[in-house]
């Protein structure tokens, strides 16, 4: 270790500042690990944050000797010149990191932790023997996890080009698997995922069966509620009855639609249902029914039950579901096929020992969900609710953190563990919620570079954001 100041006035128990000695500026840098040698007792590990440069003879905003002499270009002075940066307090130092209850003394000497010292193993105490990428700047320096907090959810939050798919793809579903959870990918635009696992652990959308309840949701949206507002009325309810029925089953696109047709016709009959408008609803029916493509039936054609891919994800322990080619409605209606048949066998008291990696999570749970996203932010809710004792795991991917860019708050609130990357400007009030208390300013996150994120929250053995990043073999 390599001593590079000392703690200036003014410090706490949890945070401090560190006049650099002389020629330590050009060396330490923001997010460089410390240990102070606390006067009142104890070894404190800190992160480096905020740093500040001062020169008493260049004050900008008035007149000074120092200041008009550098106008004509005179080398200034370097004689009141000082630096030094802000300390976010991670712990004291024992078998583990234990929360630091003394305050940090002036003039107690602060060292910078090098590489071949690995603060790494004192974070992580005898406790944590899982690790996820490495501490930026050291690659030896393996970060840890306490991998019993995976149930409590995770967010993964960057900009287009973080490089949120390589970190999910790389770290953390190695890291669910190692911790015993399968893996189900829900590859959106079918090009984050699918193209880098093996064939035999993708699936195709249009494989899933969807449950009865999904479908007949499907048909009713797609053929504009039948120009009713906003349920369908009553050629709804006679779809949904040929729907409920499950003879569909097993039917190619083409035969689906004539029994459909006929079913619904039979039941529109006014012996049967007293609309008073049975000829209205007919004619209602057929232009809806002109509305369904081929595609559009085809997408619910598929065989394989929720039931099914649980079974096929055991097998090989991850699974892909490619999910192109297809539009946002089949795509949400295919998750909540699975999520409903999670939701059931969660309420019958069975763990799941599952993670569900959920791409583009904005689609399912966006800030302000529409009819068929308010119902897959809902379940996602729930999900993480039942998941926290069910050993479910729910990770989100998103572009943004709130607002218009990011999820939902009730969502969001949900997720335990985050890693953040770059963000986009939008994302700047969010981000001084979450990082203002820890020192770090939003507009650092502004330009971070890709595959680097602050990991934060459960998972995370410190109790402030570490800045990690990761390789990524080849």
């Amino acid at each position: 270790m390599r001593e590079i100041g000392v703690i200036a006035s003014e410090a706490s128990e949890t945070e401090a500042r560190v006049i650099l000695s002389e020629g330590e500026e050009k060396k330490s840098k923001a997010e460089d690990l410390v240990m102070v040698e606390n006067r009142n007792g104890g070894l404190i590990m800190a992160v480096l944050r905020k740093g500040l440069g001062s020169n008493e003879n260049l004050r900008a905003g008035g007149y000074h000797p120092g200041v008009a002499y550098a106008r004509i270009g005179g080398k200034p002075s370097t004689a009141k010149e000082t630096y030094d940066f802000g300390l976010s307090v991670i712990g004291e130092e024992g078998e583990s990191i234990q929360q630091n209850k003394r305050i940090v003394a002036p003039g107690s000497i602060v060292k910078v932790f090098e590489e071949s010292d690995d603060p790494m193993r004192m974070l992580a105490g005898k406790k944590h023997t899982s690790t996820l990428g490495h501490y930026e700047g050291h690659p030896s320096w393996k970060v840890p996890v306490d991998s019993s907090f995976i149930s409590y959810h995770i967010g993964i939050f960057a900009s287009t080009g973080g490089g949120k798919s390589y970190l999910a793809r790389h770290q953390v579903i190695p890291l669910l698997q190692k911790s015993g959870y399968d893996v189900l990918v829900l590859d959106w635009k079918g090009r984050d995922y699918a193209p880098h696992f093996r064939k035999d652990d993708v699936l195709s959308i249009a494989d899933l069966s969807l449950d009865s309840k999904t479908v007949a949701s499907y048909l009713v949206k797609k053929a504009d509620r039948f120009g009713y507002s906003p349920y369908g009325g009553t050629v709804s309810q006679a779809l949904e009855e040929f729907i409920y029925d499950e003879g569909w089953r097993g039917l190619n696109a083409k035969d689906f639609r004539s029994t459909l047709e006929r079913s619904v016709v039979n039941a529109l009959n006014p012996q049967r249902i007293q609309s008073g408008r049975p000829y209205e609803d007919e004619q209602r029916f057929r232009r809806g029914l002109r509305r369904l493509k081929e595609s559009d039936i085809q997408n619910i054609l598929g065989t394989k039950t929720p039931k099914d891919v649980l079974d096929l994800v055991r097998q090989s322990h991850i699974r892909i579901i490619d999910m192109k080619k297809t539009g946002r409605d089949e795509k949400l209606s295919a998750f909540l096929s699975i999520a409903n048949y999670l939701m059931d066998l969660m309420r019958g008291d069975e763990d799941i020992d599952l993670a569900i990696v959920i791409d583009e999570a904005p689609q399912y749970c966006p800030f302000n969900p529409d009819e068929i996203q308010r119902t897959t932010a809902d379940i996602i809710i729930d999900m993480c609710a039942l998941g926290r004792t069910h050993k479910l795991c729910v990770t989100l991917l998103s572009q943004g953190m709130a607002g218009e860019i990011g999820i939902n708050a009730a969502v969001r609130r949900n997720l335990n563990t985050q890693f953040v990357g770059k963000i986009h400007p939008l994302d700047m009030a969010e981000a001084s919620n979450w990082f203002a208390p820890f020192n770090i300013d939003p507009k650092f996150l502004l330009s971070l570079p890709p595959g680097h994120f602050y990991f934060m929250g459960n998972l995370n053995p410190s109790p402030i954001p570490l800045l990690i990043t990761f390789s990524i073999p080849g």
